[in-house]
Formats: structure tokens, C-alpha cells, sequence
């Protein structure tokens, strides 16, 4: 039992895998899911790095990084 003045103990903070796991994870959902909305109401060829970053709330850095073509980045979408 702890006494009224002391303070609770304080959680163990996240291991930072499982934080940057979690925000790629996140990333990489909004990614698919603004692909999918820019292909479905603007059609397949207005798919570029910089729309689909900006849909997601993405830096557009990273979409460059993790998918260097539209190919690709279509392709991830569809997988």
C-alpha cells in the first residue's frame, strides 16, 4: 500500500521498434487508403508521390524513399 504523498510509479516507456513500428504502420495504411481514393475518383494516372502525400498526411520525402516509382507505389496499394 502506498502512502497519500508518494507518487505512483511510473510506466516503462514503449521501446522505440515498437513506436517507429507503429508509425509505419500507420503511414503505410493512409498511404493505401488515399492510393485508393485518388484512383478511384481521379483515375489511375493522377497516382503521383506528391498527391498521394499530401492526401495522407505524409512528408513526401518518405513516399520518394520507401516507393522510388509509381509503379511501385500503385502496386504496394494493391497488394
Amino acid at each position: 500500500m502506498t502512502h497519500w504523498r508518494q507518487k505512483p510509479k511510473p510506466k516503462a516507456p514503449k521501446p522505440v521498434s515498437d513506436i517507429l513500428r507503429e508509425r509505419n504502420e500507420r503511414r503505410t495504411a493512409a498511404l493505401i487508403a488515399s492510393i485508393k481514393d485518388v484512383s478511384s475518383t481521379e483515375g489511375p494516372d493522377a497516382v503521383t508521390h506528391t498527391v498521394v502525400a499530401d492526401r495522407a498526411g505524409v512528408p513526401v520525402q518518405y513516399v520518394r524513399w520507401m516507393y522510388p516509382s509509381r509503379e511501385t507505389l500503385v502496386a504496394m496499394a494493391s497488394a
